[in-house]
């Protein structure tokens, strides 16, 4: 009988231990509600959002919808927010969002009670993802020593669109050291996550390509036998897409230039892409107040030069070759050519270059 009353006595012990503890859930219990709110709704890439508890509950976790942070998927996880109720969080790639907001709490039983509410954060960038683009190894120039290399630094014209400045003793027909062969491409996307892709004009399909990688040696900038514009594609892991333009434009220059019969020696300055040097010794005498200069741009070649994206002057004013007079007298003149995409009516498609014009001493 004694201990039956002592087993008795355990057992209403525990049983009182456990109503004390069910107690103690029933004291702190909150029915979650999820319920949050952000500054905004659209942010940019790397901008800080912070998430803050609007509803109730014991915890809150935040699932932000970006790779790895989706709720519902195997394997993803959440961020538990701070004691107060809040989280901040960047996103690295543009992309909508699904953000899930997860309150819980346990109950006087001792289960977890959820409640879960979703939300959609949008996500831009300004650049779209791509940061910079080159063409690698476009020209060998001998100049320099056997294995220096021209590469093409693209430049942004607009968010969208870059303008890749090709010099033109790269257009040459040959496979390689030109132009007029297949490039590869160094890149850099603002994301590890995002890929590239060119769009090939024969096939109007998208295909990926890989920054400096000779097994991506596929891009033509020429087509029709013309320069033409590329375009590209970032597309991040989240599926958000930004189409570019890339403009192959000629640096331009004189390949021959002329006054009263007498050629000049024309020759690039190593220290510059856009600059020449253009040499001519004239016979004592001539009256270098007023010389009528004859001259051609990249040999006037028709798939080059069309009559009207070409334009050529001296402080401003307009030179025509054999009509327009020009002063020499102090020895030195320079020209500027413009030099615009031919086919494309779009201006920042254009570059210019310098050919400075100095009269050699008898």
């Amino acid at each position: 009988m004694r201990l039956r009353h002592i087993l008795l006595g355990v057992t209403a012990t525990l049983l009182l231990f456990s109503c004390q503890e069910n107690a103690y859930l029933g004291d702190v219990y909150v029915k979650p509600e999820a319920r949050f709110t952000t500054e905004k709704s659209t942010y940019e890439v790397f901008e800080s959002v912070v998430f803050t508890n609007a509803g109730s509950g014991q915890n809150y976790v935040v699932y932000t919808g970006d790779p790895g942070h989706v709720y519902g998927e195997p394997g993803d996880t959440g961020f538990a927010t701070a004691s107060n109720g809040t989280f901040s969080y960047s996103y690295g790639e543009p992309g909508e969002y699904t953000v899930a907001w997860v309150a819980s709490a346990i109950n006087q039983d001792g289960d977890v009670e959820k409640s879960v509410v979703t939300s959609t954060i949008t996500v831009v960038s300004t650049d779209g993802g791509l940061d910079w683009l080159t063409i690698s190894n476009l020209y060998k120039m001998t100049e320099y020593g056997t294995n220096v290399y021209y590469e093409s630094d693209a430049r942004f014209v607009s968010p969208t669109s870059m303008v890749c400045p090709i010099l033109f003793d790269a257009w040459r027909d040959a496979t390689f050291n030109s132009i007029k062969g297949k490039q590869y491409l160094s890149f850099e996307l603002s994301s590890t996550l995002a890929s590239f892709y060119w769009l090939n004009p024969s096939t109007s399909e998208y295909v990926e390509i890989y920054s400096n990688y000779v097994g991506s040696r596929i891009i033509e900038f020429v087509q029709d036998g013309k320069l033409a514009v590329q375009k590209f594609k970032v597309v991040t892991a989240s599926g958000y897409e930004t189409e570019y333009e890339v403009a192959p434009v000629m640096i331009p220059t004189f390949t021959k230039f002329a006054i009263d019969g007498v050629e000049a020696t024309i020759s690039r300055d190593i220290a510059y892409y856009d600059r020449y040097n253009v040499e001519i010794a004239l016979p004592e005498g001539t009256d270098l107040t007023h010389v009528v200069p004859t001259f051609e741009v990249m040999n006037n070649d028709p798939n080059l030069v069309d009559g009207t994206n070409v334009t050529v002057t001296v402080d401003d004013q307009v030179q025509q070759s054999g009509v327009t007079a020009v002063d020499l007298s102090a020895g030195e003149v320079v020209y500027t050519i413009k030099s615009r995409l031919m086919g494309s009516t779009n201006d920042d498609y254009s570059e210019t270059s310098e050919m400075i014009v100095k009269v050699q001493k008898q």
